[in-house]
């Protein structure tokens, strides 16, 4: 479906005036007073008319938006001019079609190139913000009687916009349609009956009775009521949560009315970070963390946002590693759980790892430089609360991949139960640093001209020993890539007897996490072979005696 957009003329106003009728009729109240609306505003001096645009499918005007001058007045008296917009107005027919959609950006879009400061309106709490607009609260803006909910929204259409600007909003006063003029206006449009709006105990009988109490106690009555209200807002009526909200969902779905939004949704942290009009694509869902391809105004950027508040540590260590300044690419916003990256895809510095960098010497090299980097300035860091991931090497660990391996018997750990307290010990007396727990080339960015490497995704950042990185780097790495990475990193910078360590703890963590799936997996097959055969036992012993760790008496 082509979707054509043009300036109203003259000769559209009847057509327009009629779509709008149809658009609101039944959609909030039984009737509607949105066309006498239209009708009036065009007279206003408020009125801007290089913004009021229609919407055409072959041929036929399915949409329209219109935009008028209003204002904020501050504490003195100052008035702040802005925009605001309404009607929008859609055919039923042409719904869920993204008619709307392209008359909002395209109409913001020129507003800004007509140099107009921002965009101030009442409308659905849980709608407009995927283009931007966020609660009107969060640019000190209230109602003319000093009062704030979600559905009064702003968004400022260039940084800064909104900076020092607080005070009431003010539209035109037409908006306060006289119902009697709009009834009256009306009778020169054909007869409709007024709809029957869908009572709201379609919804309640799924509820909680708490839940049902808050229906009932704001006089809700009709499922088009929700309209005025956002998700955020009614999670924090009693006998609401997640779930309550995924039920009310259902049913606003099913009967045509928009969703609403949950606090960690990604429309809303992008709104926090100030980016408007996005275009969003999802690129990967995995286990609470989700990851979009997002464009606005000619930018191109990768929002990263976590579902579980274990996860957002990433946010943190973005922080830490920019303050060490351990190479990495800029964290350009964040919220609580969200942050944001440049997207690499249009990035005319850095590339992303491809498969065959893993054989070339040239990227092991600066590889090599980042980890130095990150050793290096690693020890400077509080490294305190940090995972490590010789964490997980406790005997009720131990114990749970012995019984699923299927090895209880084997005498290594029987070794470690009788010197686990000095083995503990001696782990937590390693020379701890900061630690990339997740190399592969998937995680890799490469400068455009070779000379510089860096990693991303921070969630499994940590501490550890240096050995346990070089390890996990170099089994990736082929051939002269090895070689090129080992003599440009420096062994002689690895801490003497690391090397030993890491034969002996390493398995016991890949045995353990193995043990965590449902299936054993196959690359951790040679690891239980080493066990069985008696080789990790050997290299326990061997650390053992390298550090003194003494038989249990």
């Amino acid at each position: 479906m082509k979707i054509e957009l043009r300036l109203e003329t003259p000769y559209d106003h009847r057509a327009v005036e009629e779509l709008t009728r149809e658009a609101f009729w039944g959609f909030t109240n039984p009737t509607c007073d949105e066309h006498y609306l239209v009708h009036i505003l065009r007279n206003r001096p408020s009125f801007v008319p290089e913004l009021d645009f229609v919407a055409e499918v072959d041929n036929r005007l399915v949409g329209n938006v219109m935009y008028s001058k209003a204002k904020i007045v501050d504490i003195n008296g100052g008035e702040i001019e802005v925009l605001t917009f309404g009607p929008l107005s859609v055919l039923p027919a042409y719904w869920h079609k993204g008619v709307g959609t392209a008359l909002i950006r395209h109409s913001i879009s020129d507003a800004k190139r007509q140099g107009f400061r921002a965009v101030v309106f009442y409308g659905h709490p849980d709608y407009y913000p995927r283009f931007g607009f966020r609660n009107a609260a969060a640019f000190g803006i209230t109602t003319p009687d000093g009062k704030n909910f979600d559905a009064l929204m702003a968004m400022p259409l260039y940084d800064g916009a909104l900076d020092g600007v607080s005070g009431a909003f003010h539209e035109d006063e037409a908006f306060a349609v006289n119902a009697e003029a709009a009834e009256k206006y009306n009778l020169d449009f054909p007869h409709k009956e007024p709809a029957k709006m869908i009572p709201i105990d379609v919804l309640l009988d799924q509820l909680t009775e708490p839940a049902q109490m808050e229906f009932t106690n704001r006089e809700i009555k009709t499922v088009a009521w929700l309209n005025r209200l956002s998700g955020r807002e009614m999670l924090q009526w009693d006998g609401f949560d997640e779930k309550t909200m995924e039920t009310i969902n259902q049913t606003l779905s099913e009967y045509g009315y928009s969703k609403k939004l949950l606090p960690s949704s990604y429309i809303f942290q992008l709104t926090e970070m100030g980016i408007r009009i996005p275009f969003v694509t999802n690129i990967q869902s995995k286990d609470g963390v989700h990851v979009y391809r997002v464009e606005s105004e000619g930018e191109g950027y990768i929002l990263k946002t976590f579902d579980n508040p274990a996860d957002r540590r990433e946010i943190s260590n973005y922080k830490m590693l920019s303050a060490l300044g351990i190479p990495t690419l800029p964290m350009l916003n964040h919220t609580e759980s969200a942050l944001l990256l440049p997207d690499l895809e249009v990035s005319n510095q850095y590339r992303l790892g491809v498969e065959s960098d893993m054989s070339d010497p040239q990227t092991a090299r600066a590889v090599a430089r980042w980890y130095r980097t990150l050793h290096n300035k690693g020890r400077e860091a509080a490294l305190t609360g940090l995972y490590a991931e010789t964490d997980v090497i406790t005997l009720e660990n131990m114990d749970f991949a012995a019984v699923k391996t299927n090895t209880q018997d084997n005498p290594l750990w029987q070794a470690i139960r009788e010197r686990y307290p000095e083995i503990r010990r001696t782990i937590d007396a390693l020379p701890y640093t900061l630690t990339y727990n997740d190399f592969y080339w998937t995680n890799l960015v490469m400068a455009k001209d070779g000379q510089s490497a860096m990693m991303l995704d921070f969630n499994l950042l940590g501490k550890g020993y240096i050995y346990g990185d070089i390890r996990n780097v170099t089994s990736s790495l082929t051939g002269e890539a090895r070689q090129a990475f080992l003599s440009e990193y420096g062994t002689e910078q690895i801490p003497p007897g690391e090397e030993t360590a890491d034969a002996a703890l390493s398995p016991l963590v890949t045995l353990y996490f193995a043990c965590k799936l449902k299936r054993f997996p196959a690359w951790a097959e040679q690891t239980l072979q080493e066990l069985k055969s008696g080789v990790l036992l050997e290299n326990l012993n061997k650390w053992r005696q390298q550090v003194c760790i003494p038989n249990q008496q």
